[in-house]
């Protein structure tokens, strides 16, 4: 596909096909990746997309494949004489 750069203001751009937009769900943000054969441009990611679910799933009761018991192994001086409560 080819596409003209345009004037804006004292910059230019390039105007993207409305399919393009629709089948890649085209947003706001682009990102631009430099490389060796040219430039990348994909939307931005959303790089913390399922982390509540993840959270609330860790955050539930513990389950039966759950072992803590090497836990109580890491501890520090700083943890037995150096803390005050």
């Amino acid at each position: 596909m080819i596409v003209k750069l345009i004037q804006i203001g004292n910059s230019k751009g390039l105007r993207l096909p409305k399919a393009v937009i629709d089948k890649y769900d085209l947003d706001r943000e682009l990102e631009l990746i430099d490389t060796e054969d040219g430039i990348l441009i994909k939307p931005v990611s959303e790089s913390r997309v399922g982390w509540e679910a993840k959270f609330l799933e860790a955050n539930s009761e513990p389950g039966e494949d759950d072992d803590f018991s090497d836990f109580l192994s890491v501890t520090e001086d700083f943890d037995t004489k150096e803390w005050e409560w």
